[in-house]
């Protein structure tokens, strides 16, 4: 289960990395540096589709690196992983709350 734990871990990192650069990209194009795709798209991408998906996937890769971590240091059981899975789900459902209400 770790070694999966750790290669899932990775390919989101490398999502994460190509989710950050489209919301550099659509942030830029909102304060009107970059002329390639409207305004009003890059916006609606920037504040609610890429936010929401790189917060999910953001607190999921977190999650994992902390079970990892504590697995290390042989903190390990059900109980660990129950409360790391309801915390991210506390943290994924109070971001995505606050970035629906605007």
């Amino acid at each position: 289960m770790n070694k999966f734990l750790i290669k899932f871990n990775r390919v989101i990192s490398y999502i994460l990395i190509a989710l950050f650069i489209a919301m550099l990209i659509t942030g830029y194009r909102s304060v009107g540096h970059f002329t390639f795709m409207p305004r009003g798209i890059a916006n609606s991408l920037h504040v609610v589709s890429l936010n929401v998906s790189f917060i999910v996937l953001f607190v999921i890769h977190s999650m994992i690196g902390i079970r990892l971590a504590l697995s290390r240091n042989r903190i390990k059981g059900i109980f660990t992983d129950v409360v790391l899975i309801l915390f991210g789900c506390l943290l994924i459902g109070g971001f995505a709350y606050f970035a629906f209400i605007r």
